[in-house]
């Protein structure tokens, strides 16, 4: 009797994995399920291989040893998904806007999806309060995590390429639009 409970463990453990390298077992976002592709999982993965790797402005696009962040995610979709990104965070930007619906609420967006956020004016929400977004430059962008966080780079003094949290935070009050990058 206890043989077949742990083979029905590891038979459920197998299928689970099975699943989810598929892309299709359901994860919960923000109270709702959806599904993790397999491009997006690796291309996730590959970002979080670079964790730590430092910031560097207008880093060397032939290598790996520093990023900022338009090459991080450049990078990252180019190795894992075979997509070619445009080179600076505004043609990323307008790449997006092209070829995906876009969200203006990073609540809605799903996991992998590419954030884009305007200049640095603050660390509180009322830095960005009388900010028409409509009328904004693109200066940033990252990856969507999923549960309010967000993979990427962008400063020496941060650390290089890490995860930082969104919400209620100077990202969530310069956030612009989102949308796929595959």
């Amino acid at each position: 009797m206890r043989n077949v409970s742990i083979k029905k463990l590891i038979a459920a453990g197998l299928l689970s994995a099975v699943l989810f390298s598929t892309g299709s077992a359901t994860l919960p976002l923000h109270d709702h399920a959806y599904a993790a592709s397999s491009t997006t999982e690796k291309i996730i993965s590959t970002g979080m291989k670079y964790l730590g790797t430092p910031y560097e402005f207008g880093s060397n696009r032939s290598t790996t040893k520093t990023f900022d962040c338009s090459d991080f995610t450049k990078h990252i979709f180019k190795v894992a998904a075979g997509v070619t990104l445009p080179s600076t965070s505004a043609a990323q930007a307008a790449y997006v806007k092209k070829n995906s619906s876009i969200k203006t609420n990073w609540a809605s967006l799903k996991r992998g999806d590419l954030m884009f956020f305007m200049s640095y004016r603050g660390s509180s929400a009322t830095s960005y309060a009388k900010v028409s977004k409509s009328k904004q430059t693109v200066t940033h962008v990252g990856v969507y995590l999923g549960n309010g966080k967000m993979l990427n780079t962008f400063s020496k003094e941060s650390g290089g390429v890490r995860v930082d949290n969104i919400d209620n935070k100077q990202w969530e009050y310069r956030f612009l639009f989102g949308g796929s990058g595959l």
